[in-house]
């Protein structure tokens, strides 16, 4: 045998450029079924691996499979969560999570998919690459969201600090983005942080263009976004399929502790969002009455006004409810700034199980159950939940 080691085989020559044949070359139904199968990271990698690739899922869209979606700007960088499924049928597998980092450099930007090697794209910007990575997800997505997120990192203290410092190379291409803008989506509450608000503002916008752009609004169960105004909370829900929102939770983009008074916030958008369970509202002061409201079983959040009629309905839906569905009332808490028919509740709802300087508390049997409704009254807060005493 050891003549083998002297013995060269024949080499094939390399066939001539007229003969090779490339992976597009392939079916255009062999190649749709591919896409069909792999997962969105896999999808977004091959995307970059050259124009061609790039050109033919620009073009076929296929779905993204996204379950969930997070997306989390800081001053430099963006950062997206995926949570993905790996292949069909959907909801019967469980999802994978990866987070992929934009962030600039001097030749261009780096993305880190998960844990795995850096990436670096030279000749292009961070918030491009981002933005196109964004067009291809959201805009391909085809069967609902189950969770979206979409905040800001940054809060006062950070933004304040930052002020002294020029801005860096993301900052200038979300400047620079910025004229992209539609004139309707710019409207924000005056603040002193300016320099993270309109960043921020850039990168909500355009996610409202891909919204846009897309034929059907987008299905999601779980949102969670901070908005920096009545008109972006407006325009985004307009893209939001009604019947498919069940939980909603709003802030502000930027979370401004030591703020003297907080923003007003006009929810009766939500009138059209029949099927919503629940509702949180952070930092903003809500406008709209409770009454506009009732629809939605659990709200947490601070009630520029309340009155007792409208505690006494939220009280008989919770017991008819629980009462014919056998559910629980998950405890929530409705802060008011004022509630000037307070000491009505009292004739409505009778003698108290406990009164208290600074606190009383109801309590009230659930028909056809061994389950009651609890009802606490405090200085700036009504609490209800359940209770089996």
């Amino acid at each position: 045998m050891s003549y083998l080691k002297w013995y060269k085989s024949e080499e094939t020559p390399p066939p001539l450029p007229s003969q090779r044949v490339h992976i597009l070359d392939m079916p255009d139904l062999v190649m749709r079924k591919i896409l069909d199968e792999i997962d969105l990271v896999s999808i977004m990698k091959l995307r970059k691996v050259c124009r061609a690739f790039r050109n033919y899922i620009d073009d076929t869209k296929p779905d993204s499979k996204l379950n969930g979606l997070e997306i989390y700007k800081e001053s430099n960088s963006i950062f997206v969560s995926y949570w993905y499924f790996l292949s069909k049928p959907l909801r019967k597998k469980k999802s994978k999570e990866v987070t992929v980092s934009y962030e600039n450099n001097k030749k261009g930007c780096e993305i880190r998919f998960g844990e795995g090697q850096l990436k670096h794209i030279n000749g292009r910007k961070t918030f491009d690459v981002f933005c196109e990575d964004m067009q291809m997800v959201l805009g391909n997505q085809k069967t609902t969201i189950r969770y979206f997120n979409f905040h800001n990192c940054e809060d006062a203290s950070n933004s304040e600090e930052e002020e002294t410092h020029p801005p860096n190379l993301f900052q200038k291409s979300l400047e620079l983005f910025c004229c992209r803008r539609r004139s309707e989506n710019t409207k924000t509450y005056p603040s002193q942080y300016a320099n993270s608000i309109p960043m921020y503002n850039t990168v909500f916008d355009f996610i409202l263009e891909i919204l846009k752009s897309r034929n059907l609004p987008v299905q999601v169960s779980n949102l969670r976004i901070s908005v920096n105004g009545q008109d972006q909370l407006e325009t985004l829900l307009k893209h939001v399929k009604s019947t498919e929102l069940k939980y909603l939770v709003i802030s502000e983009a930027i979370r401004a502790s030591h703020a003297d008074m907080k923003c007003e916030l006009n929810l009766d958008v939500l009138k059209n969002f029949g099927n919503l369970n629940e509702l949180t509202v952070y930092e903003f002061l809500i406008s709209s009455s409770l009454e506009s409201l009732s629809h939605i079983p659990t709200i947490e959040g601070t009630f520029k006004k309340i009155t007792a009629t409208e505690i006494l309905a939220r009280k008989e839906t919770h017991l008819e409810l629980v009462s014919l569905f056998d559910s629980w009332v998950r405890c929530y808490t409705i802060k008011y700034d004022e509630f000037p028919d307070k000491s009505r509740l009292f004739e409505l709802f009778g003698a108290p199980i406990e009164h208290y300087s600074s606190w009383t508390k109801w309590k009230f049997n659930i028909p056809k159950t061994k389950k009651k409704l609890v009802v606490s009254l405090w200085a700036s807060s009504v609490d209800i939940s359940m209770s089996y005493y």
